[in-house]
């Protein structure tokens, strides 16, 4: 038999303690009849046309025979299980969930001893004993003990032995223990203490996906106690549902141990709890952590962190946290963080994380992130980084970073790594994109300084100007706009620009607004530099005095434009006139 190594699909019995406690009316797929002829092909090949071939898929924990090793089958019309057997050996054990088999590396094998079954005083049904190993002959520490009726277990101790106190139990008591690569074994105990084996049959849930890295988690590993981590390794899978559960810690519970494997409609948690998942409602007044799924509403006043996926809504004072996608909405004062993908909303006070794809609405007070494409709006105090695509608009107080843009960016500083979208800012960095440095002097300005980034469909300009006439009457000119690059041919191109600026004509109390259409036409005299020149057209408007009373006196503007004037309103204080620009362009 190929060797065996450690198979990662998931390192908690989902799948297969699903299949103990699942109830099964049609006949097992396992001993359905299959015929396969394959000579030495890779077994990962036979096993995809084994699924194929029976309409089920393989899920498997543990360790697995090497999927591309080589084996060869010759069956007709033999059991799945047997074609199985032929396959992997005797050290795997397998069973059955809806639509799947699940294959359990289990080469040891354990044997359940009761030693007391009876009942206390106070109506109570004891059940004590002790679990061995097989070949050893040890008793083997750690095992979950399972009676799923009452949805009671607790773990053996060191020296293997267990004692379940169970509350309302029936006339048969149904007992499984279960450990990480050891066989499952299921009892059933009579009135009369009558042992038989046989396989564990329930309405659980089916539970397919990983949902360990809850346990994992900087919060797992502090909230978490080392026995329900244990427990739910073991119990994995098996799922059942209460209307109701309480908690004042998660080790404090109504549920007691079994709390990691219950999903509740209604989940109260005094300071914080530990479930499997909530289907309604669950409030706690600190945490709230649940390995698998919530739907519907959870609400925390510190924290709340989801090992599965959420559909509906988190509220949380602090920090709200899912593992698998959201498909909702999630509120705190900090930060939320979706380690998959988010549908819906997110808001916070500080940040917003998605790990995967994003479509929706972020909003936070600091920074949004998508690590994968975004569909949807990122609106931030500070800045958004889109890692992957992203469509629809950034919009930030400072700083904007799309990989790929297909939408916009409004902030004072754009950046992104693709030719396409619209970036709307002071500073625009694109790639192939629009980045000059013009030199140019026009009827009111002896010199003018302007930076523009962009691309050629849209760039903006931050300009600055300066004249003078006099030591006492001098010109200064601060402003921004936004044009087009079009090319004509080879080396000429097209530049229409429009602008709008502030005039400062030696009182800051006196508004002075200049708004600017250019027309200019550029050519490249060699790489990186262009001489460029154009009409304008131009709308000055003034106000006669300051804040104070005080007359504005400055006929700087009014002396440099008269020969030139179209509009001259002294009623309005509007003058227009068409100008002219000439200068260089570099890089």
């Amino acid at each position: 038999m190929p060797s065996n190594i450690k198979f990662i699909f998931t390192p908690v019995l989902l799948l297969f303690i699903s299949g103990i406690f699942f109830k099964v009316n049609a006949q097992s797929s396992l001993d359905n009849e299959i015929s396969l002829q394959a000579d030495k092909k890779p077994l990962g090949t036979i096993l995809d046309l084994m699924e194929e071939k029976g309409n089920f898929r393989f899920a498997y924990y543990g360790k697995l025979a090497v999927k591309d090793s080589i084996v060869s089958i010759h069956a007709d019309k033999t059991t799945i299980r047997g074609v199985l057997d032929q396959l992997l050996g005797s050290q795997y054990e397998y069973k059955e969930s809806p639509g799947f088999i699940i294959v359990r590396y289990a080469p040891l094998e354990l044997s359940l001893v009761v030693e007391k079954n009876n009942s206390s005083s106070d109506g109570q049904q004891i059940v004590s004993g002790y679990i061995i190993d097989l070949q050893t002959n040890n008793r083997i520490e750690n095992v979950s003990v399972l009676e799923k009726n009452v949805l009671q277990s607790t773990l053996t101790n060191k020296d293997g032995a267990f004692e379940l106190r169970l509350k309302n139990a029936s006339q048969t008591i149904e007992l499984t223990a279960v450990k990480e690569n050891y066989k499952t074994v299921t009892m059933m105990f009579l009135s009369e203490i009558k042992i038989q084996m046989g396989n564990k049959k329930s309405s659980s849930d089916y539970i397919d996906g990983d949902f360990s890295a809850i346990e994992r988690s900087g919060i797992g590993r502090f909230f978490i106690s080392s026995k329900q981590k244990i427990q739910s390794l073991n119990l994995g899978g098996f799922i059942s549902k209460v209307p109701v559960q309480a908690s004042l810690i998660p080790s404090i519970s109504t549920r007691g141990m079994m709390n990691t494997q219950i999903v509740n409609n209604f989940s109260l948690n005094v300071l914080g709890g530990y479930n499997a998942g909530v289907r309604g409602l669950e409030m706690a007044g600190l945490y709230n952590i649940n390995r698998m799924n919530v739907e519907a509403l959870q609400m925390a006043g510190i924290f709340n962190t989801v090992g599965g996926s959420v559909n509906g809504v988190q509220l949380a004072g602090i920090y709200n946290n899912v593992f698998g996608n959201l498909n909702g909405l999630q509120i705190s004062g900090i930060h939320n963080s979706v380690k998959g993908s988010q549908i819906g909303l997110q808001m916070s006070g500080i940040y917003n994380n998605v790990y995967k794809d994003s479509k929706g609405l972020q909003v936070a007070g600091i920074h949004n992130t998508v690590n994968g494409s975004q569909n949807g709006l990122q609106f931030s105090g500070i800045y958004n980084i889109g890692k992957d695509t992203v469509q629809g608009a950034q919009i930030a107080g400072l700083f904007n970073y799309a990989k790929e843009l297909d939408g916009v960016q409004f902030g004072l500083v754009n950046i992104t790594d693709s030719p396409s979208g619209y970036s709307l800012g002071l500073l625009n960095f694109k790639k192939g994109g629009y980045k000059k440095i013009s030199i140019t002097s026009n009827e009111i300005s002896d010199i003018n300084l302007a930076v523009k980034t962009g691309d050629n469909k849209l760039y903006t300009i931050l300009m600055a100007g300066r004249s003078e006439r006099s030591n006492e009457e001098k010109l200064f000119s601060f402003g921004i706009g936004a044009g087009k690059n079009i090319s004509l041919g080879k080396r000429f191109t097209y530049n229409p620009e429009f602008s709008t600026q502030y005039l400062y004509l030696g009182n800051w109390d006196v508004y002075n607004s200049l708004s600017k259409f250019d027309s200019s036409f550029s050519f490249q005299l060699c790489k990186g530099v262009a001489i460029s020149a154009g009409p304008s057209f131009n709308l000055y408007w003034s106000e006669k005095k300051d804040k104070y009373g005080n007359i504005n006196t400055s006929t700087f503007v009014q002396d440099r434009t008269k020969r030139y004037n179209i509009i001259n309103d002294s009623s309005k204080d509007i003058i227009g006139w068409i100008g002219w620009s000439f200068g260089l362009t570099l890089f």
